[in-house]
């Protein structure tokens, strides 16, 4: 069954969407895709009501598959690409899984 990755990022959190999505994103996209990422959103809030100033969606085949991508991700990258985010956020981001029910993308 597959499954989706979310990233929230607090609502009070400064986050540059430009950095992200030039550098950041095309970064990190290359090394997991050979273990099932698919599509991804990065998505903005359209109103004051979300807990969120930045949503980030990754889905995945299932979380044997995210797993896999964590587990065989070289430790330095992993490093380093956890020390990118001071470069497009000052806040630590809210990370869960959501199973997805009816089967469809």
């Amino acid at each position: 069954m597959g499954v989706t990755m979310m990233i929230g990022y607090p609502k009070d959190a400064n986050f540059n969407t430009e950095y992200y999505l030039k550098h950041h994103y095309p970064a990190v996209t290359p090394l997991w895709k050979p273990f099932g990422m698919g599509i991804t959103r990065v998505m903005a809030p359209t109103d004051a009501k979300s807990p969120y100033a930045m949503l980030i969606e990754i889905e995945w085949p299932d979380m044997a598959s995210f797993q896999r991508a964590q587990a065989e991700t070289p430790a330095e990258t992993s490093k380093t690409y956890m020390e990118d985010m001071k470069n497009f956020t000052d806040k630590e981001p809210v990370v869960w899984f959501m199973e997805n029910k009816n089967g469809e993308s």
